[in-house]
C-alpha cells in the first residue's frame, strides 16, 4: 500500500488528473458502448481542454486506473484512451480484431497512435483487423 501511495505522489497534478478522470470514464464506458454507435463514441468535440501528456504516458495512466475499474477490458480502455488523446488533440486509431484460439472466436481492441499500438507491444498480432475508427477531435460547431 505505502508502494503505491508513493508512486502516486510521484506523478505530477496533469497525471494525477488525468488518473482520476480516466478511472471515471472507465467506470461509465461500459453503459456508453450499450447506449451508442462507436464510430459517435469517438468523436470528441472538445479539443484542446487538456494539458497535453504523451501519448504512451496517457496509456499507460489510463492502464493504471483500468486495474481499479471493474470490467475494464480492451474495448473500453481502449475507448477510454482515445477519448483522452482527442481531448488534448492527439490523433490516434482504434482498431478492433479476431482471431481464433483454442477452436474458439476471440476479439481484442486496441489504440494506435501515428501507426504504433499505444502499451499492447503486440497490438493485433494474430488478429485478423475487422474495423479501424479514427479518433480525432473535432472543431466546436460555431454558434448559430
Amino acid at each position: 500500500m505505502r508502494r503505491r501511495l508513493a508512486e502516486l505522489s510521484r506523478l505530477t497534478a496533469a497525471e494525477r488528473r488525468v488518473l482520476l478522470v480516466a478511472w471515471m470514464l472507465l467506470l461509465l464506458a461500459p453503459a456508453l458502448l450499450r447506449l451508442r454507435p462507436l464510430p459517435r463514441l469517438l468523436c470528441s468535440t472538445r479539443a484542446g481542454c487538456n494539458a497535453a501528456v504523451d501519448p504512451g504516458r496517457l496509456a499507460w495512466l489510463v492502464d493504471v486506473a483500468a486495474r481499479y475499474a471493474p470490467g475494464a477490458r480492451c474495448l473500453p480502455v481502449a475507448l477510454v484512451t482515445g477519448w483522452m488523446l482527442a481531448r488534448q488533440g492527439t490523433p490516434a486509431t482504434l482498431r478492433v480484431g479476431v482471431a481464433r484460439h483454442a477452436g474458439r472466436l476471440t476479439a481484442h481492441a486496441w489504440l494506435e497512435c501515428g501507426g504504433r499500438p499505444l502499451r499492447d507491444a503486440a497490438g493485433g498480432d494474430g488478429y485478423a483487423p475487422i474495423l479501424a475508427v479514427a479518433v480525432a477531435a473535432q472543431p466546436l460547431s460555431s454558434p448559430r
